[in-house]
């Protein structure tokens, strides 16, 4: 098992290469992250636009936050997986 970590949150910086529409009429944001072991690499992460904060513009850098949720409850955690369905 991996030792914990000292902090309970990472920012990562990503590249906003292009936003892509759906035929539903929604919007997807593609992101591109250097990859921590190889420079030369890139990690596609896609997200949904509504997710950003406007303005939303491509060719732009943007910082991911990523941090732990520790106090769910079990409710909480039923309603997120039920959301995923």
């Amino acid at each position: 098992m991996d030792e914990p970590r000292e902090t309970s949150e990472k920012e990562i910086n990503a590249y906003l290469d292009r936003i892509e529409e759906l035929e539903d009429g929604t919007a997807k944001a593609v992101f591109l992250i250097e990859d921590e072991d190889d420079e030369d690499e890139y990690i596609k992460v896609i997200l949904p636009t509504i997710l950003l904060p406007e303005p939303v513009e491509e060719g732009e850098y943007y910082t991911i936050t990523i941090s732990r949720k520790e106090d769910l409850s079990d409710e909480d955690i039923d309603n997120l997986n039920g959301n995923q369905e």
